[in-house]
């Protein structure tokens, strides 16, 4: 037997390809099958790059546990998909599964899963882990006697020893119904690799430690939401000073205050390093919402107008149609200084004002995106993504004319100065455009792509029709209509009657259509024999839920939630 013979072994043939090169090449290696009943032969393997791409594309956490359980090679391709997000809930009370709670002969759920992630290895591939719902924080009558029980302090140890072993963390989501504390907030400094973090406070009336959050050196995007400082949140303002590399903030602050024209809320307690430090944050995206406090330090003095270009503020200077307990805290904020200029390119907000108008005219960059939200802050206060956000205004009363007239004045602004450049335009439901002005906004802002505006009657439907061709760059339109006009419509078989509308318009592009609470997806066009015998154009229209158009800004960010806008785009 030859020698290059015995080095293989006696069972391999002769050039054959050495097994470790066959497993990882992306050429499959193995005899195709020989065709039986018909089919032709296949290979016997799919390359490996192909079973990543098509393992890729699981987005169901079931079926991406069903795979891993197929063999050992779908395991280790499969492990790091499975837990590359961990969402843990916690549940107030023991929840039962045939009969039997769950966690029966062990502990919770929630705790079997952290215990998980400390003792396996798994923690090492998790990137993105979140916590919330509600935790049963036992012996919280020790914080008034100035010691943290053990419940909550074991719990903060059970969490820095599952993210020390989490090294490729790149987001965290506290959203438990208490408060993080210290030894959690060091080990969260201690990585290199974490770039998003969300903080939700408790809002329970309970003495708590408030501890510094350290600075973190890689994050981009901060959320901290349900901010009070009666109920003793954390002091962030070292993160905001020392986090170089923020992109993304996003301050949410309890409407209890705003509702209940409690003024305990200083911009300096959370900005003051900030400021003494002549320091403007290098953010792509800026958000506030709830925040009621005296203007004495300067909001615009925090921020680089070179690099921010998105703002959003919901419920914060009070706007046109301010509560009138309010009013004394909200006034402060409309002097603005004489020298301000802005560059946003995207701003969005429920407090149409005339001190608004003026920043429109002043500013330097034409604004692209600009989205007015209709719903005002409700007596019963709104927490994001609770469903708890009411479409009322502060005092339940009518527009007043003040808020009425602003509508032409914002009118002016966008299309002397905006006009050209404007592409995503939402106006406030309560202004009514008249036909002259519907045909100044089209013939100013050429370039719209998804516009949303109110008409005051079926007759500005019909000048709508009209001018709608002369949008060619139009997907989504937007009709805002009082309830009496949508009612007319109804009657009178206007909807019967769209399809054929929109297809004798040149509107190619239009995608989505919205009459007052209806929604329409416009298909392709098709020719029709109508009563008469005549061929005509029609449209396929079908009728969808609020939920199918939420990737549509004009329906998606018109709410008041500062999670709608999108996330600021960074590079690792």
């Amino acid at each position: 037997m030859e020698a290059s013979t015995l080095l293989r072994g006696s069972t391999s043939v002769p050039n054959d390809i050495p097994r470790f090169v066959t497993y990882t090449s992306p050429v499959s290696q193995y005899p195709s099958v020989p065709a039986t009943n018909g089919f032709s032969g296949g290979a016997a393997t799919l390359p490996l790059n192909l079973v990543g791409l098509i393992l890729s594309h699981l987005d169901d956490l079931g079926d991406i546990a069903r795979v891993t359980r197929t063999c050992r090679l779908l395991y280790y391709m499969t492990l790091p998909q499975l837990y590359a997000k961990v969402s843990l809930h916690s549940y107030p009370t023991i929840r039962y599964t045939n009969g039997r709670p769950e966690g029966f002969g062990s502990a919770s759920p929630f705790l079997m899963a952290l215990n998980g992630l400390v003792t396996k290895a798994h923690a090492g591939i998790v990137q993105d882990f979140r916590v919330y719902g509600e935790w049963n924080e036992v012996g919280a009558e020790d914080f008034a006697k100035g010691r943290v029980p053990d419940n909550s302090m074991m719990l903060n140890i059970l969490m820095r020893s599952a993210t020390d072993r989490m090294t490729k963390l790149r987001s965290f989501s506290w959203e438990l119904d208490c408060k993080p504390l210290k030894p959690l907030y060091q080990g969260l400094g201690s990585h290199s690799n974490l770039t998003s973090l969300s903080i939700r406070f408790p809002q329970t009336r309970v003495p708590r430690p408030s501890v510094v959050i350290p600075p973190m050196a890689n994050l981009r995007i901060f959320r901290a939401m349900e901010i009070d400082p009666l109920c003793y949140p954390d002091d962030i303002s070292v993160l905001l000073l020392s986090s170089k590399k923020l992109e993304d903030v996003r301050l949410h602050f309890s409407p209890r205050m705003r509702a209940e024209a409690e003024s305990s809320l200083s911009w300096a307690t959370y900005f003051g390093r900030v400021l003494r430090a002549e320091y403007h944050m290098g953010l792509k995206h800026f958000a506030v919402q709830n925040f009621y406090g005296r203007n004495v330090e300067g909001m615009g003095d925090i921020l680089n107008y070179d690099t921010c270009k998105s703002v959003t503020f919901l419920d914060v200077f009070g706007g046109a149609r301010g509560a009138s307990a309010n009013v004394f805290l909200d006034d402060t904020w409309k002097q603005i200084p004489p020298d301000l200029t802005t560059k946003f390119t995207t701003m969005r907000t429920n407090e149409p004002a005339m001190q608004h108008v003026e920043m429109l005219l002043r500013a330097e960059a034409p604004l692209e995106n600009l989205y007015i939200v209709s719903q005002r802050l409700g007596k019963t206060g709104n927490t994001p993504g609770s469903g708890q956000e009411m479409p009322v205004t502060p005092d339940d009363s009518q527009p007043d004319f003040e808020a009425t007239a602003l509508g032409k004045q914002y009118l002016h602004a966008i299309t002397r100065c905006h006009g050209s450049s404007m592409k995503h335009l939402l106006l406030w439901d309560v202004w009514h455009l008249t036909q002259d002005d519907l045909g100044e906004l089209i013939r100013y802002c050429p370039n719209l792509e998804q516009l949303g505006v109110g008409v005051s009657s079926e007759d500005s439907l019909k000048t709508i029709w009209l001018l709608l061709p002369f949008l060619h760059k139009l997907k989504a339109l937007r009709l805002l209509l009082p309830n009496e006009v949508e009612g007319q419509c109804q009657n009178s078989g206007h909807y019967n009657n769209m399809a054929q509308t929109l297809g004798k318009l040149n509107a190619q592009n239009l995608k989505w259509l919205g009459v007052g609470n209806m929604i329409f997806k416009i298909g392709p066009r098709y020719d029709d024999i109508d009563v008469g015998g005549h061929v005509v154009a029609k449209v396929h229209i079908t009728e969808v839920k609020i939920a199918d158009v939420q990737h549509v800004e004009i329906w998606g960010r018109d709410c008041l939630d500062i999670m709608a806008d999108p996330v600021a785009p960074f590079s690792p």
